[in-house]
């Protein structure tokens, strides 16, 4: 039998529908419903261990992390913080202040959290071990070079459970092809016993292949109208969910995003803008 949930489903349930919304960062809205459905699925499936993020910012994927958690389970959130002049390629802000403010406001404290605050270069997946324990669930969200990020997924596949899943941030995003390139470095250079199993907006999902089929159903079975397709990556299976949503509302934003500029540089239209909306 797991051991009780640490917060009550109603607090996960709220900070999806809504609380997340009041973090500064980066994750589209299906993907952390994934991520909660997979931590979810774990539990159901009798694991246990910790979770754990590298590359926290303000805390928005790390709380919804953390939500998910047993009594018996701790979180792990591993950032620069205040030595952002390591932060070599600029990805991301660790702010301590907002990170604990903002578990505050949503998990009720920092109660079974353990902030390190360090480059994950000089972390070690046996000090994770003997801090929070295995890891279950452990996001990458570090530092975007290729040497960082296969860095950080070396570090992440050592430290899991059997059964754990890392999720891999921004691999597909234009702006940061040293992801992928890092992925491609871990899986071939670094030998890795880790296999893609999802594919969601902005995430990529590993997990060991010997329990990819069980990750896969679980999305596909709880998002039926969201999966897409399956695929391969890496000569793995993949499921592909929420891509044609989240490209849609890209799109979308990045029409209204050249509306914007066009009607900025010019002030007469501006002002205009301005007073038909009513914002003087």
């Amino acid at each position: 039998m797991p051991s009780p949930r640490r917060y009550p489903e109603a607090a996960l349930s709220r900070y999806l529908s809504s609380g997340i919304h009041a973090v500064h960062g980066w994750l589209d809205d299906f993907s952390a419903e994934a991520i909660a459905k997979l931590g979810e699925a774990q539990t159901d499936h009798g694991l246990s261990g910790a979770v754990a993020e590298i590359g926290v910012h303000h805390g928005k994927l790390f709380l919804l992390l953390q939500l998910v958690t047993r009594t018996d389970e701790k979180g792990l959130a591993i950032d620069l913080f205040e030595q952002q002049e390591l932060n070599i390629d600029r990805s991301g802000q660790g702010d301590r202040g907002r990170f604990i403010e903002n578990l505050r406001k949503h998990c009720g404290g920092e109660d079974g959290v353990v902030i390190r605050a360090a480059s994950s270069t000089d972390v070690t997946a046996g000090e994770i071990r003997a801090t929070v324990g295995p890891v279950r669930l452990f996001s990458v969200d570090g530092g975007h070079t290729e040497a960082l990020t296969a860095n950080d997924l070396k570090l992440a596949a050592a430290s899991l459970v059997d059964g754990g899943i890392v999720v891999l941030d921004d691999h597909f995003n234009p702006y940061w092809p040293d992801v992928a390139a890092g992925l491609g470095r871990h899986i071939f250079v670094d030998q890795s016993p880790l296999r893609p199993f999802a594919i969601t907006p902005g995430k990529v999902f590993l997990c060991h292949p010997d329990w990819s089929a069980t990750w896969r159903d679980a999305l596909v079975k709880a998002f039926p109208t969201a999966h897409e397709k399956q695929s391969e990556m890496y000569g793995a299976p993949v499921e592909i969910l929420g891509i044609g949503r989240f490209s849609l509302r890209a799109e979308a934003d990045r029409h209204l995003w050249q509306v914007k500029a066009f009607v900025k540089a010019r002030p007469a239209l501006a002002s205009f803008a301005r007073k038909l909306t009513g914002r003087n």
